[in-house]
């Protein structure tokens, strides 16, 4: 929704062809809203911001007072909803963009609302409704904030995580169908805010951005005709993910075994994904925007899909018993079965010269994380430094 007559105007783009939001889909034909639609919307729009000049002009540029939704991002969020999130949730106002789908296309639904109030930019929250697709390569900044260590797992086999500036939900399988082996699921994923501090996450703000992603994947899936709800998950959520204090030189990120050498000491304390999950993700020396390194176990078939593509072209090729991947300077990343599907392992360095560190940890790293999930053994061989795929 825009804050003025002249954006909404402005922003009424014609639909593709088969494509409609989808809380209009199955409106009969006469129903208001579907009337509304088209020419008529902006004359209507246009008449009424006339009639309201004057003192209630204000309320319809700022949608306070009358005028104000009661909730937004497509209906699901109260304002209430808000209030773990926004310093004054009465005064948050919504740019929504519908969520459109077309069962013929291989996109899956798409959309995005924003969230924004007096408190600036950097308080802004986007939710956005898409299909994890590594065909465009954007998997990978996906991956660096969704799937980050300070995120916890929603638990109940719910494939979704939440920290207290990030959160993300699967719509479920039994409403889209459960997704390929080169694709992802489609997902409801919010952001506010830079995506890694290197402040101690926030067990309150956490609760509320995991209450949040139920209810908007709730009212999605609502409108895309499924049935069933999800149920409210912060009752067995585990506190919020803290830093590992002590972390030991022979058993980096909590993996007896798992070592640099006996010369080089270990990072600042890590943080490691608390509780089972669709990932276990242990990022180190976190300093900046984003962790130094991070070494990283998929362990649900549904999300490793998005990595597939990049266990097969990634770098120089890797043999082992089972399984497939590729080394790269800075990144290692490899794909094999295990006993609940298919699972993907990643070393990855986010500074320069560090590709003897990643060379070093890939290997140990994917046969300890096999022998844990009972996939193993897996012995990856190396291609030679410098040598070819």
């Amino acid at each position: 929704m825009s804050s003025t007559a002249d954006e909404l105007n402005e922003g009424e783009q014609p639909l593709p062809a088969g494509r409609e939001p989808l809380g209009e889909r199955h409106l009969p034909r006469w129903h208001w809203r579907r009337l509304l639609r088209g020419r008529i919307r902006p004359l209507l729009a246009a008449g009424l911001a006339g009639t309201l000049l004057g003192a209630g002009g204000t309320a319809w540029q700022t949608q306070a007072g009358p005028f104000a939704p009661d909730e937004v991002c497509w209906g699901a969020l109260s304002r209430d909803d808000l209030a773990a999130t926004f310093r004054e949730p009465e005064n948050v106002k919504a740019v929504e963009a519908p969520v459109l789908h077309s069962e013929r296309s291989t996109d899956g639904p798409s959309g995005s609302c924003r969230l924004t109030n007096s408190d600036g930019d950097a308080w802004a929250l986007t939710a956005r409704v898409h299909r994890l697709d590594d065909r465009r390569g954007d998997h990978r900044t996906w991956a660096d904030e969704f799937l980050s260590a300070r995120l916890t797992p929603l638990g109940g086999g719910l494939l979704g995580m939440a920290s207290d500036n990030r959160a993300w939900l699967a719509v479920p399988d039994g409403c889209l169908g459960r997704p390929g082996d080169f694709e992802g699921p489609t997902v409801v994923d919010i952001a506010q805010g830079n995506w890694i501090s290197d402040m101690e996450p926030r067990t309150r703000e956490r609760d509320g951005m995991a209450r949040m992603v139920v209810k908007l994947v709730n009212k999605v899936s609502e409108d895309l005709g499924c049935t069933g709800t999800i149920a409210d998950p912060v009752e067995r959520l585990p506190e919020a993910t803290r830093y590992t204090r002590g972390e030991k030189p022979d058993a980096l990120c909590g993996i007896k075994g798992l070592t640099l050498g006996e010369k080089r000491r270990p990072h600042r304390a890590p943080l490691i994904t608390d509780g089972p999950g669709p990932v276990r993700t242990c990022d180190r020396d976190i300093t900046g925007s984003r962790p130094k390194q991070r070494l990283m176990t998929v362990e649900d078939p549904r999300l490793a899909g998005i990595f597939t593509r990049m266990a097969l072209h990634e770098g120089d090729r890797v043999r082992a018993t089972a399984g497939f991947g590729g080394l790269g300077p800075n990144l290692g990343v490899f794909q094999a079965r295990c006993q609940a599907g298919e699972t993907v392992f990643v070393v990855q360095s986010h500074e320069s010269g560090a590709s003897a560190d990643v060379r070093a940890l890939f290997p140990r790293y994917v046969e300890a994380e096999a022998a844990r999930l009972g996939c193993g053994p897996l012995k990856p061989a190396l291609p030679p430094p410098g040598g070819g795929r």
